[in-house]
């Protein structure tokens, strides 16, 4: 406890944390000048960094205010902070001619910056003014780098070839480059400031650093880490700068050309370096010099195939010896070093007395892995789309792909921004006679809201919409990774739930119907789809098994009872089967096929019925989860199916096929929870008679061409 205390004696004072933000400034504007990106250090262009480091300077009060004053609650400052967030941005917005990134920028610096300074969380509030500082310093950047690269570009062979794909896709390096290279000199710095200018926190990723005074050694190798990163991407800058435009642009059918060291590489290169940071940490120095060594060879033999650097003596068939030898030599050099005397021969840390970084990774590893499966799965989605849809001639210079529905449903969301109102007739359809707009409204409405929200920071309310639509369908897509990830970490475990994220990052069949620019609602339905799984699996899992009522038997208010016990005893598996209903109730409103969902789970269901009454285990709990979850989907999808110019709740587009699945749940749910005591075969011989003739009837009605039912059932309403 005397411990503790000194160490909250010993911590800086908030006052110190004033210096980052204009630390941040200077080091921008130095930046600006070593580098070479013309800014000119006018009111204007200095503003929106102004803006970020008074932002973050503010950002510190809260602690500043409940150190002076002790009794002032937490909500109490946390409110004052949200008011004081909001006016001052739109004061900035309306009256300092501040524009709406930057008022934005203040409004979420101030909020997310202060709560993480209450929290102790000082390096992340670092290294996100940092970053906030270096969004600007990338903008200017970029907006050098898109001056100075060419349009068009004369081949050797006298052709004169449009370049604005390529234009644009350099001027994206530059600027996340750039950005990212702010946003790890943050990181940094937010080390090193920890216990000298910041106070050391005790929670959050950065508490495993530990509590020190002064320059913490324990925290080398992270910073080690840290500055190869820095290393790495300001080399990669320096050389996209240090070549030719070709190399630049990439045009690889041009004499002489041999790229540049991109993002990825950089990227990559940062990747290596924590992992090596960690194996130090662990005292696993010869698998880190062999891991760091080998990276740090395939880099320079890339560089060397592609013909950014050359040497007579490694090319040919005695290269290829050469750089074996090289291989082979390093790896001599490291067994040498590793089984020194002196310079060898260390321990490494035993399972009884793990690293810093070991303790890390077991408390947030798969969260961290999670995530970058995240990133990477937006990244692929975007990559290679974006560019291209923003160079379309005929189209307003924009385009989108996957057929004719994405430009239907832009077609809807214009008319929801122009009227404030969905689309339910639409003049055009069946021209001249018109027809009713056959999509349900929730995809083509958060494309909409999503317009709304982007279009005071975008130039036209047009460009508002199409940077909604377009990005909107990668967003949903990679979000995906998180349901699919909790239901695997959920059932089998934290590595099946990172073994998942990256499973369905990276999946083809996903990837394809959910980039940039495929503006369906494939991916907001595979997106909610999951996440109704994810919370009907969590509700199977807290439901059990046991027999909650005591009696049951074939009487309504038995099956009443039964639902009134389960809701009382079961509460944490009531609510996750209401909200696998409301995920799939988004669903319905987005998609007319979304009966797919319910149908699997009713397959599912069904089975584990008959599976239960073998096995004599009581089903009531879980055919009561599944009526929960079928009526919430039935009472969200109701007012668009039921509208009376739509008329589809009977009909086979609409919710017929779910109504049908709901009748066979209450059917299964009432013979099996009131008779549940009975010989099993003589209820699963009473439901499958009733089935039977069911279904005979249904395909009597087929064949005299009186009822599509049969179909709706067995094809999916045409779907499969």
């Amino acid at each position: 406890m005397d411990e503790q205390m000194d160490t909250k004696v010993n911590q800086p004072s908030a006052v110190m944390g004033l210096l980052l933000a204009p630390l941040a400034v200077l080091l921008a504007l130095a930046t600006t000048r070593v580098v070479g990106i013309e800014y000119d250090l006018t009111l204007t262009n200095m503003m929106p960094m102004l803006v970020v480091a008074v932002a973050s300077m503010l950002a510190l009060l809260p602690r500043i205010v409940q150190e002076s004053q002790p009794g002032l609650s937490t909500s109490t400052v946390s409110l004052g902070v949200l008011v004081f967030a909001l006016v001052g941005a739109e004061v900035l917005y309306a009256f300092a001619d501040v524009d709406a990134v930057a008022a934005l920028m203040f409004a979420l610096i101030v909020v997310f910056g202060s709560n993480l300074d209450l929290r102790g969380r000082h390096e992340w509030r670092t290294a996100m003014t940092f970053s906030a500082i270096g969004f600007w310093i990338a903008i200017s950047a970029a907006g050098d780098a898109y001056a100075a690269l060419p349009s068009t570009y004369n081949m050797e062979s006298g052709q004169l070839v449009s370049t604005m794909n390529l234009e644009r896709q350099a001027t994206a390096y530059v600027f996340f480059a750039s950005w990212t290279l702010a946003t790890l000199v943050g990181v940094l710095a937010g080390v090193l400031a920890r216990g000298t200018v910041n106070p050391a926190g005790e929670e959050g990723w950065f508490s495993f650093l530990g509590q020190t005074d002064g320059f913490n050694r324990s925290a080398l190798p992270l910073m080690g880490a840290l500055t190869v990163s820095i290393v790495a991407f300001v080399g990669s800058l320096w050389h996209f700068n240090s070549v030719d435009v070709i190399d630049q642009l990439g045009i690889t059918t041009e004499n002489g050309y041999h790229g540049y060291a991109g993002y990825w590489s950089a990227l990559l290169t940062s990747v290596v370096a924590f992992i090596v940071a960690g194996m130090v940490a662990e005292r696993w120095y010869t698998r880190a010099m062999l891991v760091g060594s080998m990276w740090t060879l395939y880099q320079v033999a890339a560089w060397f195939e592609a013909g950014i650097w050359y040497s007579e003596d490694l090319d040919g068939t005695w290269g290829a010896l050469i750089w074996l030898a090289i291989t082979f030599f390093l790896c001599v050099g490291i067994y040498s070093i590793g089984n020194h005397e002196r310079f060898g021969g260390w321990a490494n840390l035993g399972e009884h007395e793990p690293s810093q970084a070991r303790l890390f990774l077991r408390a947030h590893g798969s969260s961290m892995m999670i995530a970058l499966a995240f990133l990477v799965g937006l990244a692929i989605r975007v990559q290679w789309y974006a560019v291209p849809s923003m160079n379309a001639f005929g189209t307003g210079n924009w385009d989108m792909t996957g057929g004719s529905d994405p430009w239907y449903m832009k077609r809807v969301v214009d008319y929801i921004l122009a009227n404030n109102a969905h689309l339910v007739f639409d003049a055009d359809r069946f021209y001249p006679i018109g027809g009713i707009n056959p999509r349900p409204p929730l995809f083509s409405w958060s494309m909409a809201i999503g317009a709304m929200v982007l279009e005071p920071f975008l130039s036209t309310p047009e460009d508002a919409v199409w940077w909604s639509m377009l990005a909107l369908p990668a967003v949903y897509g990679a979000l995906t990774v998180f349901p699919i990830a909790s239901m695997a970490k959920d059932h089998f475990g934290k590595g099946a739930g990172v073994l998942a994220a990256w499973l369905i990052a990276f999946m083809p069949a996903h990837v394809t119907h959910s980039t940039w620019a495929l503006a369906d609602h494939d991916a907001f339905v595979m997106l909610f789809i999951s996440i109704g799984f994810m919370y009907w699996l969590r509700a199977v899992k807290y439901s059990g098994s046991a027999r909650i009522t005591k009696t049951t038997s074939a009487h309504p208010l038995s099956f009443v009872r039964a639902f009134n016990d389960v809701a009382q005893h079961r509460q944490a598996a009531m609510a996750n089967a209401a909200l696998a209903g409301v995920a799939f109730g988004i669903v319905a409103l987005g998609w007319k096929g979304f009966v797919v969902g319910p149908s699997i789970l009713f397959l599912a269901y069904a089975l584990q019925v008959a599976l239960n009454m073998f096995r004599r285990r009581d089903s009531t709990t879980l055919s009561v989860m599944f009526l929960v979850m079928l009526t919430t989907i039935f009472l969200m999808a109701l007012p668009f199916y039921a509208h009376p110019q739509f008329k589809l709740v009977f009909d086979s587009t609409g919710l017929q096929p779910f109504l049908f699945i709901f009748g066979f749940t209450l059917a299964i749910a009432f013979v099996t929870t009131g008779f549940r005591d009975k010989p099993w075969l003589l209820v699963l011989g009473t439901l499958a008679a009733v089935a039977t003739v069911f279904f005979a009837i249904l395909y009597v009605l087929k064949t005299l061409e009186l009822s599509d039912a049969w179909d709706v059932l067995f094809t999916g309403s045409g779907y499969f």
